[in-house]
């Protein structure tokens, strides 16, 4: 009899649970007409820490709050208050038991497992780049990566150097803009970079997939309490910067606001990485986030169609990534369909894989500036996206310090085709919207 109750009870749970998560096996293509008519917004949080993160170093501004002006934020009562105030669930060592089969019983996007030929296909033994997949020295794989946070707000466009990047993270911050972090193996090589903004604490969290040396211009008051108590390797733009490896640039400050100007450079950053002293090794601990296929190999997924992937991922910011058969990539385009354009070269983003994670984004309660509480530990599903296919993936984490774990929805190991990758980090409810096989409407 208890066996039976234990059994009834154990398919109640499953039924809400795949109630609740819904949105990641609805896939109608539906997506109505939800851009923004008006990309051209303000950058709603410019009155604290983001209005101009490097300001306060340089004196020119005298509305700026102390979230990035303060010398030392995360002091002892903001470390012990980091976690309580961003998530009662932070760096625990329980992880959602349910993640790994929230998808297991969907009807329409969970694929069988692949093919015994396509896990052959992957070498074990490959010394390869664990940003892009490429074959190289075990000198170069230990080689540590930068992280730069990007300014992605429309009046801050054109980036410049954005194009360099290997792997990007966007995600929300207040108001419906974006920010983006963009990942480099060989920084010593980049041109300029720019323009840099401020952290957040969520951003501080995917760092650990990477053990990346973080580059930013100021942070919220969690960003700052997490680069503290974790010991990350940051250069800060707010800080004090010795030769000037951070700056204005002039015919930014000619047509756009402060804010939106201070970039740096590859050779800034190795000059500011040699001035703090910090290790240009990779953690030989540091479990790298993907697996890649070498070079040779181009995988067809054999999953669902996924030649256009439009998606409003907020309200003030339309992504859409168009499949490019001649060059087997996904050209990048935001901001109602405005080509991702690199301002220093000219060039489009152009990436070989997408990944599109849900998770829950909500506004921390009583924050004054309406900065996000992204839930990057709970474990969620997502789409990996490539060669103009897509498959249902599950995401988790045992804490907010360990490399996420990324595997099919089937539990068989995600393995990257080599190249660009972009992730896109969206609340849950995106799911339900997006549209894998868009076409423009001009």
């Amino acid at each position: 009899m208890n066996s039976m109750k234990k059994r009834i009870l154990s398919i109640l749970l499953a039924g809400i649970l795949l109630v609740s998560m819904t949105s990641c096996n609805n896939d109608t293509g539906d997506t109505g007409d939800k851009e923004s008519d008006n990309p051209q917004v303000s950058d709603p949080s410019e009155s604290e820490d983001d209005k101009d993160p490097a300001e306060d170093s340089e004196g020119t501004s005298d509305s700026e709050s102390a979230d990035d002006t303060t010398d030392d934020p995360a002091d002892d009562s903001n470390e012990g208050s980091d976690d309580s105030e961003d998530n009662s669930a932070e760096d625990t060592d329980e992880p959602d038991d349910n993640t790994d089969t929230l998808e297991s019983d969907s009807e329409s996007d969970v694929e069988s497992k692949p093919e015994d030929t396509t896990d052959a296909l992957y070498d074990s033994d490959r010394i390869y780049n664990y940003l892009n997949g490429k074959t190289i020295t075990e000198e170069e794989q230990n080689h540590r990566p930068v992280a730069v946070m990007i300014n992605n707000i429309w009046t801050s466009l054109p980036q410049v150097g954005i194009s360099e990047g290997e792997i990007y993270y966007e995600c929300a911050a207040e108001g419906g803009i974006t920010r983006i972090m963009m990942l480099l193996d060989d920084y010593e090589k980049a041109g300029v970079l720019g323009s840099i903004r401020s952290s957040r604490d969520y951003f501080v969290d995917f760092l650990a997939n990477h053990d990346a040396i973080y580059v930013h211009a100021g942070g919220s008051p969690l960003a700052y309490a997490k680069i503290s108590y974790r010991g990350i390797n940051n250069i800060d733009g707010v800080k004090y910067i010795p030769n000037n490896e951070m700056y204005r640039d002039p015919d930014r400050l000619a047509t756009m606001s402060l804010e939106h100007t201070l970039m740096t450079t590859g050779a800034g950053i190795v000059s500011m990485i040699n001035y703090h002293g910090y290790r240009t090794e990779l953690d030989p601990n540091q479990v790298p986030l993907f697996k890649f296929y070498d070079e040779s190999i181009n995988n067809k997924i054999g999953g669902s169609p996924a030649t256009h992937v439009h998606m409003v991922s907020t309200p003030v910011q339309t992504v859409d990534f168009v499949y490019d058969e001649a060059t087997g990539e996904y050209l990048r385009y935001q901001y109602n369909g405005q080509a991702h354009v690199d301002g220093g070269n000219g060039e489009q983003i152009s990436v070989k894989n997408v990944l599109i994670l849900f998770t829950d984004i909500s506004v921390i309660p009583g924050d004054e500036s309406g900065r996000l509480e992204v839930d990057t530990v709970s474990g969620g599903c997502g789409y990996y996206i490539t060669n103009g296919q897509r498959k249902l993936v599950n995401w988790s984490r045992a804490t907010k310090t360990s490399t996420m774990d990324i595997e099919y929805s089937d539990g068989s190991d995600l393995i990257l085709n080599s190249g660009k990758t972009f992730i896109c980090v969206v609340d849950t409810s995106v799911a339900e919207t997006i549209d894998y096989e868009y076409e423009w409407n001009w």
